[in-house]
C-alpha cells in the first residue's frame, strides 16, 4: 500500500541571539565552526569536472571536525558540510531554541540519527536543502549540538530516522498500525501535558461545494480486502466514512470505493494534525483539531515538559522510542 509520509520538518519560531561562551563544550565547537563560517562567508568556490560551481569548505583537520560529512546539493552547486554543523542548522530549524535544553538535546540526537541512517558511502550523506544557511543559530542550538555531539538512537545496531512533531492529541500513534512494520520502535505513548500547549486546538472550515471539489481531487490510496476487513469506521459526513487508529488519528476516509490516507486529507485540507473531527452546520464543513504534527515518534512539547521535570534527554528518547540503544559514534 502507499505508506504516508512519516518524518516531516515540523518548523515553529526561531529566535536569533548572541553566542556567548559559557562552557569548555560550546569554546570547542565555536573553534570548529569559525573557520566554515568564514568559508561561508567569503567561499571557496571551485568548479567540478562537469563545470559546476562547488562550494568547498577550508577545514580540513578531521581531527577536529570529525570524518562525516553532509553533502547539499542545491540548485547553486554542493557543499561539504561537517555532520554537527548541519546539525546544529536543521535544529534551529525544528524545534524553539527557548525550549528546556534536555529537550533541544533530544531534537539534535533524532536529527543526527536521520542523517545518519541515510549514510551510505562511510563519509557523506547526501541532502537537498534549500533553507541551510539561512538562519542565525542561537547560542543554545551549539549548545545542546555540543553536548549531545555524536549521540544517535539505534536499532538492531543500525541508526534509525527519529521521528518528532510539536503536539499530540494526547498520546503519540502506534507506527504498526499504519503499517510501519519497518518502524517497530514507533509505540504510542501518553502525552498528557500536550493539552496545556496554545497549539492542542485548532479549527478549520470550508465552503461545502469547496470541501468536494478538494476532496475529488485527492490520490487514492491503494488498500487490501484483507487491510479493509480490519477497519471498522467510527463515524460518517457527507457519505465519507472516516476510520481511528487506537489514539484517535484518522487512518483513513471512504466514500463510494475512494479511499484516501488521513495524512493526505490532512495536508490538503491544510490541517494541523490528522487528528480531527467533521462537522456540517448549515453549508459550511467544520474541522475540529487535536495536535499539530504527524503524530508519530517524540512529541516536542512533551519533550520539553519532560525536561521541565528533570528528565534528561536520554530518559526523554527512551520514553518515546521502544526498545532502542543510544550510542555515541566515534
Amino acid at each position: 500500500m502507499k505508506k504516508l509520509r512519516v518524518f516531516q520538518t515540523v518548523e515553529n519560531k526561531r529566535i536569533a541571539s548572541r553566542f556567548p561562551l559559557r562552557n569548555l563544550g560550546t569554546i570547542l565547537l565555536l573553534l570548529l565552526v569559525i573557520p566554515y563560517l568564514i568559508t561561508f562567508l567569503f567561499g571557496n568556490l571551485e568548479e567540478d569536472s562537469t563545470g559546476v560551481v562547488v562550494k568547498t569548505t577550508a577545514i580540513e583537520n578531521e581531527n577536529i571536525e570529525g570524518s562525516i560529512y553532509v553533502r547539499n546539493v542545491t540548485a547553486l552547486g554542493n557543499e561539504k558540510i561537517p555532520l554537527e554543523i548541519y546539525v546544529a542548522d536543521k535544529l534551529a530549524r525544528s524545534i524553539d531554541s527557548t525550549y528546556e535544553m534536555e529537550a533541544i538535546k533530544a531534537q539534535a540526537v533524532l536529527i543526527r540519527s536521520g542523517l545518519l541512517a541515510m549514510e551510505e558511502s562511510g563519509k557523506e550523506i547526501y541532502v537537498e536543502d534549500e533553507e541551510y544557511g539561512n538562519l542565525l543559530i542561537p547560542e543554545r542550538i551549539w549548545q545542546a549540538v555540543s553536548e549531545s555531539a555524536g549521540v544517535c538512537i539505534m536499532w538492531q545496531d543500525k541508526p534509525v530516522s527519529g521521528a518528532y512533531f510539536a503536539v499530540s492529541n494526547g498520546a503519540t500513534r502506534n507506527g504498526e498500525e499504519l503499517s510501519l512494520t519497518e518502524y517497530p520502535y514507533l509505540k504510542s505513548v501518553i502525552c498528557s501535558r500536550d493539552f496545556l500547549s496554545k497549539d492542542f486546538m485548532s479549527t478549520a472550515s470550508y465552503e461545502e461545494s469547496a470541501f468536494h471539489k478538494i476532496w475529488e481531487q485527492l490520490p487514492e490510496t491503494y488498500l487490501s480486502e484483507e487491510e479493509i476487513e480490519k477497519l471498522t469506521p467510527k463515524e460518517e459526513l457527507e457519505g465519507i466514512k472516516v476510520y481511528r487508529d487506537s489514539t484517535g488519528y484518522v487512518l483513513y476516509l471512504e466514500d463510494d470505493g475512494k479511499w484516501v490516507s488521513g495524512e493526505t486529507f490532512r495536508e490538503a485540507f491544510l490541517l494541523s494534525s490528522a487528528s480531527f473531527h467533521m462537522e456540517k452546520e448549515g453549508t459550511l464543513i467544520i474541522f475540529s483539531v487535536k495536535g499539530s504534527g504527524h503524530g508519530l515518534g517524540m512529541s516536542q512539547f512533551a519533550a520539553n515538559e519532560m525536561a521541565k521535570e528533570e528528565e534528561d534527554y536520554i530518559d526523554i528518547l527512551h520514553y518515546f522510542f521502544d526498545q532502542v540503544t543510544i550510542t555515541k559514534i566515534e
